[in-house]
């Protein structure tokens, strides 16, 4: 895939040295410039605000050890939304394990992030997806979470998801079909008000039914 110019390039430049002295003032433009988005995908993929949250901070507290390694073959955004993914099926397993995460510490000398709880348009955003279509998602495993989180919230291509999910694209749209397939089933099945069909589906690249419904997809995409 033929890379655009990345837009955050200076950016993830200026935060290659902890040390130097624009560190601080880039760390904090990615954070703002991201951290709804990142909040978004988290909520999605973990079905509640409080691990939303905890991922956030788990995703900055990686971005910041791990971004001295970034060698930019991907876009910034790509390579962000690949480690909020991995931090959210982690959070889960070790939520079933019942092992803390390793959230931030005062000694860690980047931005504080401990004030990413979402404020009032954040809210108002997570308020106005139903409730039902979120348990829906929750059912799903954490990979099909994470396919449709970034499909229809960054809205990623196929290629993007790829490279993202560091699979193939082969992979890309099986998942995407299976994760389809079943939460129009668990849609369909414990909330059959729900119209999960919209337009009864919408023809993809490859054949009819490859996506969802247009006003199930809305509400997939519902949050960020």
């Amino acid at each position: 895939m033929k890379l655009v110019r990345d837009p955050d390039a200076q950016l993830v430049a200026a935060c290659r040295d902890p040390s130097s002295e624009g560190f601080c003032e880039a760390f904090e433009v990615l954070f703002q410039r991201y951290r709804e988005r990142v909040y978004a995908i988290a909520y999605r993929i973990s079905g509640n605000q409080a691990d939303a949250l905890d991922i956030v901070q788990e995703s900055f507290a990686l971005l910041f050890r791990k971004l001295g390694s970034f060698k930019g073959n991907s876009l910034f955004s790509t390579w962000l939304f690949r480690i909020v993914a991995n931090c959210s099926i982690d959070h889960r397993r070790r939520r079933r394990a019942g092992v803390a995460p390793t959230l931030l510490t005062d000694a860690d000398p980047r931005t504080d992030v401990a004030d990413v709880a979402p404020g009032p348009q954040e809210t108002a955003s997570v308020q106005e997806v139903g409730d039902q279509v979120q348990e829906a998602i929750a059912s799903l495993s954490p990979k099909l979470r994470v396919i449709l989180a970034l499909r229809y919230l960054e809205h990623m291509s196929y290629e993007e998801l790829a490279a993202a999910l560091e699979i193939s694209m082969g992979t890309v749209k099986s998942r995407l079909a299976r994760a389809h397939i079943a939460l129009e089933h668990v849609v369909r099945t414990r909330y059959p008000h729900l119209d999960t069909s919209g337009r009864g589906g919408v023809d993809g690249p490859d054949g009819p039914g490859d996506e969802p419904g247009q006003d199930l997809e809305d509400s997939v995409g519902g949050v960020g």
